[in-house]
């Protein structure tokens, strides 16, 4: 996430503490965020991405069924 006033992009440890901080953020991703922090980063990126499909086709399954169409991204 870019730092609005410098428009410089904030390291990934800041963008961490930020999200961290942010009271918006759900309490299962901030357990995610330090669970992921605490792994091989390469594992961790790999499992995320795979979560991450998954939760998409689950959502398109979802609206399918709903709606008669997957929705457009």
């Amino acid at each position: 996430m870019p730092d609005p006033i410098t428009r410089e992009p904030m390291s990934d440890v800041a963008e961490v503490i930020a999200i961290l901080a942010d009271p918006a953020t759900s309490y299962w991703l901030r357990d995610a965020i330090v669970s992921a922090c605490q792994r091989d980063p390469f594992d961790a990126e790999r499992d995320a991405l795979a979560l991450a499909g998954l939760l998409t086709r689950r959502l398109d399954a979802i609206v399918t069924r709903h709606f008669g169409s997957p929705r457009q991204a």
